[in-house]
């Protein structure tokens, strides 16, 4: 299988993990932005993101962190990576934890960012404290490949994101 090929693939899985978590948080959004968040996913589930950001952007730019993490889903499947890292971003600041772990992963595998294993620990630990056992374990493997002022570097991050 081509590097290409495997980027792909794992991006998509990466993609649809991230639209299970998506249909789960919809759950705690408040009643007028759950009819626009709920709106906004059947249209990225029937493949309509334009539709999608036009019903989450308005949210996400007013701060709601669920639907900033919507739209960077949309902006992602799009094939539009770099405008859906700082809707992430958001999510991941205002204590998002799937937010957190989806943009270590993405900094740990420097897929649609750079590659940098500080700022991957730096967001995994955040999620780590709230006891997720997934960031915990990717976080584990992110620190074997860090050395010990990285590691501390990291962490000194992470209080700041």
């Amino acid at each position: 299988m081509s590097s290409g090929l495997h980027r792909r693939r794992a991006g998509g899985a990466l993609v649809v993990a991230a639209g299970l978590l998506l249909s789960l948080a919809l759950v705690h959004a408040s009643a007028p932005a759950r009819a626009d968040m709920q709106a906004g996913w059947q249209a990225y589930t029937a493949g309509d993101y334009e539709t999608a950001i036009g019903e989450w952007q308005p949210l996400a730019e007013a701060g709601n962190f669920q639907a900033a993490y919507a739209l960077g889903m949309a902006y992602q499947i799009k094939g539009e990576p770099a405008d859906a890292v700082p809707w992430y971003e958001q999510a991941a600041s205002a204590g998002l934890t799937e937010a957190q772990i989806l943009l270590g992963t993405m900094y740990a595998r420097g897929s649609e960012v750079p590659r940098d294993l500080v700022r991957a620990y730096a967001w995994l630990h955040r999620a780590a404290e709230k006891k997720s056992p997934n960031a915990q374990l990717i976080l584990e493997s992110v620190a074997a490949l860090m050395t010990a002022e990285e590691i501390e570097a990291a962490k000194a991050l992470s209080a700041t994101l």
